[in-house]
């Protein structure tokens, strides 16, 4: 169970592999419950850059995100948000165990 409310659910494609004849196989899609804030924020990105980020999302300890991944968000108005992560920040409890992870897309 998570500390927060995860009242939100995003979509995380994996990237998909080539079929040896120029195209390629769509990658799996897995369904996550999360808690979304839309906000425009300056980020340090996976090379060290910074990074104008407009959604930080909230996911339960340790989901398998990686930065190749792409994400998509649905709001409650209807708008459709399809990025990839620019900084991924588990964050740990005393024990070192991950409670939650943040990323920024």
């Amino acid at each position: 169970m998570a500390i927060i409310p995860l009242k939100q659910t995003v979509i995380v494609t994996k990237p998909g592999t080539s079929d040896g004849w120029g195209g390629s196989v769509p990658g799996v899609s897995i369904t996550h419950k999360v808690r979304v804030s839309e906000r425009t924020e300056i980020v340090k990105n996976q090379v060290g850059e910074e990074a104008v980020s407009s959604m930080t999302i909230i996911f339960d300890k340790l989901p398998d995100v990686r930065y190749d991944d792409v994400i998509t968000y649905t709001n409650e108005l209807g708008d459709t948000i399809e990025r990839s992560p620019l900084a991924i920040e588990p964050k740990r409890m005393l024990n070192g165990k991950p409670i939650i992870t943040e990323v920024y897309v």
